[in-house]
């Protein structure tokens, strides 16, 4: 068996292992070349709803509903979770994640909360039912994780019937994407 001289010696401070070069050599490259562009990633959490069905006006027991949340931004683009059986607490515990290709601070998404396979309201020919809405505002810092809970607002003629809240968590990042 054959010893190598070189691995009796302590490494000069000079001397790299072969993933500190490439690092370099890789970076030094796609740095040269501008072709990064920064996305912001918002991550929105969405954990569960409460007190469902005393804002939709349905006995307690009646059935288990369908819900999912639907979430917008400004520029009209939508997000849903998967539909979940719950009442009166739907649980989703599901994430949503939305680029936006400049800062989007001071933007505010738009939530939803949708009870599927209601035919027994006549107004909905799709068979979906507006639970509750909010608004939410995108957050302000970058890399802070931040929980909430906000009230879910319904129209029932010309006045707000708050009773029922969701809870959540945001988070918004950044990511730099390598363009070819």
């Amino acid at each position: 068996m054959e010893y190598s001289r070189r691995s009796f010696y302590p490494p000069r401070a000079y001397d790299h292992d072969g993933r500190t070069n490439f690092r370099r050599r890789y970076n030094n490259y796609y740095d040269d070349n501008n072709n990064w562009e920064e996305m912001y990633v918002m991550k929105l959490f969405i954990k569960k709803a409460s007190n469902i069905n005393r804002l939709n006006d349905t006995f307690p027991y009646f059935s288990k509903g369908i819900y999912r949340v639907i979430v917008s931004d400004e520029s009209g683009r939508e997000f849903s979770t998967r539909g979940r059986i719950g009442m009166p607490e739907p649980v989703w515990n599901e994430d949503i994640e939305i680029l936006f290709s400049s800062c989007p601070i001071g933007q505010n998404l738009t939530l939803m909360v949708v009870r599927e396979h209601c035919y027994d309201n006549p107004g909905t020919s799709t068979g979906e039912v507006v639970v509750g809405r909010a608004t939410i505002p995108v957050p302000v810092k970058v890399h802070r994780k931040k929980d909430r809970v906000i009230e879910l607002v319904k129209l029932v003629g010309v006045e707000k019937k708050v009773e029922a809240d969701i809870s959540f968590q945001t988070l918004l990042t950044r990511r730099r994407y390598y363009i070819d």
